[in-house]
């Protein structure tokens, strides 16, 4: 299930404060696991930056085709944005601290967006 594979994100990331599974094409948010009490109008403006960090409909922000991955950072937050491989309007909006192992969480979220995608984990 969707929630399990969030779950097992969530925990195994300690630097990860919130994850929320996305659908681009509505610009809906529709499942999120935290371990903070962000609002639901702070995880509507997650999924607006993932729709502008990544592009919408096949339409690019940067370069010659939508993006896979975006990373916006301050000095107290860390927002990662991860689309599916196979299904572009499915995204994993991420809340991070500063201090997360970057490398290894998008390693992580990506596999987990593309399982959640797939149907494999259902």
């Amino acid at each position: 299930m969707v929630v399990d594979e969030l779950d097992t994100l969530l925990s195994n990331c300690a630097e990860c404060r919130t994850i929320a599974f996305a659908d681009l094409s509505t610009q809906m948010i529709l499942v999120t696991d935290t371990a903070s009490t962000l609002p639901r109008e702070a995880l509507d403006r997650l999924c607006k930056q993932a729709a502008a960090s990544l592009g919408l409909n096949g339409q690019t922000v940067l370069g010659e085709k939508p993006g896979q991955m975006a990373v916006l950072a301050d000095k107290s937050t860390v927002n990662v944005f991860l689309r599916a491989t196979e299904e572009p309007d499915d995204v994993l909006c991420c809340v991070c601290a500063p201090d997360v192992d970057l490398t290894k969480f998008v390693a992580d979220a990506t596999a987990c967006v593309n399982r959640i995608s797939s149907g494999q984990s259902e």
